[in-house]
């Protein structure tokens, strides 16, 4: 089939079929022609992949309750009345980027191009983006004085906007029906979900809106997305105690001596996964990430301790291993090679600047909110009162993570941007992004992936352009064998998110 009409922002297949309202109550279980009319139209509005059988099973149910929440319908998976009339009223009807991803990432499948190893989007990597040119652009786009509101158009910021909050302090989290949040609309699949929103210009001061789904009441493993809080906690501490050096102008020296690498390259292996020297067995940047936890002045409080201050969340875990650090007890490992095992220490300009801390080991377990809360600490750093800011965090430094996160092998928001059609109508874009994916545990309860960024565009397609501005983190459950389809719901819910933002209809 082809791409057909576009309707809405996303793809639907061929011309819009009526779908009769006399119809019997289709449910789980149910077989024949109506069946199969009804697979057909989801199937053409992107939200069931597959061949349409006409046998109503859990794949149709699901599609079918994804549907139902676009429409802002009970998502109870039932093709009663009011279902059955929305799907035969007038184009343009909602539809899903699902089916489109999946098709694309089937054929990449089909040439041994993608597998679970190798997901067609978590995995694309900067090289393939349209925006690979940018991230040294990324920062003075940042702390760039704003336009006045006559020059570029602010978000919409209605009564449920309100100022930045200040350190500590969880702010309201726009809440919905059915315990999913203020993002009732996103597909099944996403079971935690956070979005900021931000609106400011020269004449007008921040104002962000908070929405989720199950944004702060679980903390779960976000897995390698929590990887870039430790660095933003230590730039803190060495602006607060060294205000004249930026951390871009630091090293980390191995404690055992004769091994020294630069911040900012690290920080970007940890961010890139690069391939590093001598290490065999992928595992660089968890061990950089685990490095740099461990990196504190006694007189700063530990990481997961300083998250929580900051964040306000008082549950948050974040003293875990992201992955293998050391070889496992039970065999010896020959690949493994760790440089930084017996601890390392930040070095600089003067000597030591931050040592070496043996810290005891929690788990990773945060919520989307606080993943939300510290790229928009970043990412919105010079629109804030210095009170709210990071705590000591001076620019000079924050940029070298700005421009890292620009290296995050995930391209969510440029599928999001390509399934709309609009590559062509954004103008200086920031992408600041960190993925995870845990599918390797052989735990299933926690087995996920997960997408945290911060964007900034101006949406061109008016004159004065309009300010898109925000954060978003989500985390898709999945196991083994099923990552093309967790890549492919991801992809298709950051499309949707997108597609409401650009639209000014999330607000």
């Amino acid at each position: 089939m082809g791409r057909g009409e576009r309707w809405r922002g996303c793809y639907t297949e061929g011309s819009h079929a009526s779908f009769c309202t006399a119809m019997p109550v289709l449910d789980l279980g149910a077989q024949g022609a109506e069946v199969l009319a009804l697979q057909q139209q989801l199937i053409r509005l992107g939200f069931l992949w597959g061949d349409a059988d006409g046998v109503f099973g859990p794949a149709t149910a699901l599609a079918l309750r994804d549907l139902q929440r676009h429409l802002l319908l009970r998502p109870d998976g039932i093709a009663g009345p009011r279902t059955q009339a929305a799907l035969a009223g007038p184009p343009p009807l909602p539809s899903s980027a699902y089916g489109p991803l999946m098709r694309e990432a089937d054929a990449l499948a089909s040439q041994d191009l993608a597998d679970d190893d190798h997901l067609p989007l978590l995995d694309r990597g900067l090289d393939a983006s349209p925006f690979r040119e940018e991230p040294p652009r990324f920062a003075a786009r940042l702390a760039a004085a704003p336009p006045a509101a006559a020059e570029l158009t602010p978000y919409p910021a209605p009564a449920g906007f309100a100022a930045y909050p200040p350190l500590g302090v969880v702010p309201p989290i726009v809440s919905g029906r059915e315990d999913r949040g203020g993002l009732a609309f996103l597909g099944e699949a996403v079971a935690q979900a956070c979005v900021c929103l931000g609106s400011f210009a020269a004449d007008q001061p921040l104002k962000v809106r908070w929405y989720g789904r199950r944004a702060l009441e679980d903390n779960v493993q976000f897995w390698s997305a929590t990887k870039f809080i430790a660095p933003l906690q230590l730039v803190c501490q060495l602006n607060r105690r060294h205000p004249g050096i930026p951390i871009a102008a630091t090293s980390v020296r191995s404690l055992e001596g004769g091994h020294t690498e630069g911040f900012a390259e690290l920080f970007r292996d940890l961010v890139s996964y690069a391939p590093r020297a001598g290490e065999r067995d992928g595992g660089g940047s968890n061990r950089i990430a685990y490095l740099f936890k461990r990196l504190r002045h006694g007189d700063e409080p530990d990481l997961q301790s300083w998250l929580r201050q900051v964040s306000g969340n008082p549950r948050a875990l974040l003293l875990g291993w992201h992955g293998q650090w050391e070889p496992p007890r039970d065999r010896p490992d020959p690949s493994f090679h760790n440089p930084f095992r017996q601890g390392a220490e930040l070095i600089g300009p003067g000597g030591v600047l931050l040592p070496h801390r043996s810290e005891p080991r929690t788990r990773n377990l945060v919520s989307a909110y606080d993943l939300v809360r510290m790229l928009t600490l970043l990412g919105w750093h010079q629109q804030l009162q210095p009170d709210i800011r990071l705590p000591g965090a001076q620019w000079s430094s924050l940029a070298t993570l700005v421009e890292g996160l620009g290296h995050d092998t995930a391209r969510y928001l440029d599928a999001a941007l390509e399934q709309l059609g609009l590559l062509g109508a954004v103008d200086e874009p920031v992408i600041l992004s960190k993925m995870g994916y845990g599918a390797e545990t052989g735990d299933p309860d926690i087995d996920a992936l997960c997408y945290a960024a911060f964007a900034s565009f101006r949406d061109t397609r008016t004159t004065p352009h309009r300010q898109r501005s925000f954060a978003l983190a989500l985390r898709v459950p999945t196991r083994p064998g099923f990552g093309l389809e967790a890549d492919a719901r991801m992809g298709a819910e950051v499309t949707e998110l997108v597609r409401r933002i650009f639209a000014e209809e999330l607000a």
